[in-house]
């Protein structure tokens, strides 16, 4: 779902940008006002791994599309709303300026979609379930489902009013999404309970066991994730709407590779392994005061 360069027209992109800036202030101020529910930057670091190693994980879904996990719900359903979104805007920013995934323009549609949309939107649906009685499983499924056809909508929204996708092509755009969202609701239901320990702020040691491991098996999966067009580009394939521009020219990892590492496995697995390391630092470097004033 990653938006790339030129997919937008450029007067749209300073509008979801500053969309996507004060979204993002108002995590962060929500965050702060948390004085006693910051999480540990330790919990958000092998969180914000485990986002962008499920992100990696393209599944081949059907005629030659995949699909990946967004997993806004489950940043949010680990480290609370405000802090999900956060981490989700963390993990956009550097997979484009790491990996050239997702246009640099387009930074700003891309944490609109995935983290306000994705983890805020989603993660508070998920809260509004559970207090009406709905069962944190149950409530996690439904409200992971409901943030990538969010997503899918505003993704759609964007490319009516940006670019001259016809109606047909948005259309199916929201009908393949529809597939990958019931894939997200039962995933996200599955890994939230697996590392659900770490969710109520406990330190407790299975939840951050869980948590490593889902990042080490992401790891280990990654160079074998399906090579297939993701639903985005495929329908934007099929229509010939995909741009042709490259989306950050100096990204140093470009396709999640590694120069000079001639096997597509060990740099794929190699490029993984820069992304978690690179991700685990910023948030953790980032988490780090709100965790501490937390703890004041």
């Amino acid at each position: 779902m990653h938006v790339p360069s030129e997919m937008l027209a450029g007067s749209l992109c300073p509008v979801t940008a500053a969309v996507a800036v004060v979204g993002v202030g108002a995590a962060t101020l929500a965050l702060l006002r948390e004085r006693t529910s910051a999480p540990r930057a330790g919990r958000v670091a092998l969180v914000c791994a485990a986002v962008f190693g499920l992100q990696m994980l393209n599944y081949p879904i059907f005629g030659g599309v995949s699909g990946h996990l967004i997993a806004g719900v489950f940043a949010s359903a680990l480290l609370g709303v405000p802090a999900g979104v956060l981490a989700m805007g963390l993990v956009l920013t550097l997979q484009t300026l790491l990996f050239a995934d997702g246009g640099l323009a387009m930074l700003g549609a891309n944490v609109v979609n995935m983290a306000l949309l994705g983890a805020g939107a989603g993660g508070l649906l998920r809260l509004a379930l559970m207090r009406r009685g709905v069962s944190e499983s149950w409530a996690t499924c439904l409200a992971a489902a409901a943030s990538v056809q969010l997503a899918a909508l505003a993704l759609g929204l964007q490319l009516a009013i940006g670019s001259s996708a016809p109606a047909l092509a948005i259309g199916q755009l929201l009908a393949v999404h529809a597939v990958l969202a019931l894939v997200e609701g039962v995933a996200t239901a599955a890994l939230v309970g697996l590392c659900a320990s770490t969710a109520d702020g406990a330190r407790d040691r299975r939840g951050y066991v869980s948590l490593a491991g889902l990042v080490l098996v992401c790891l280990a999966a990654a160079p074998f994730a399906s090579a297939f067009p993701d639903a985005f580009e495929w329908t934007m394939a099929r229509f010939d709407l995909l741009p042709g521009a490259p989306n950050f020219a100096r990204a140093p990892f470009t396709d999640y590779s590694v120069g000079g590492i001639a096997n597509e496995t060990a740099s794929a697995f190699a490029a993984g392994v820069v992304g978690v390391v690179a991700v685990m630092t910023a948030s953790f470097a980032l988490a780090r005061p709100f965790a501490r004033r937390s703890r004041a």
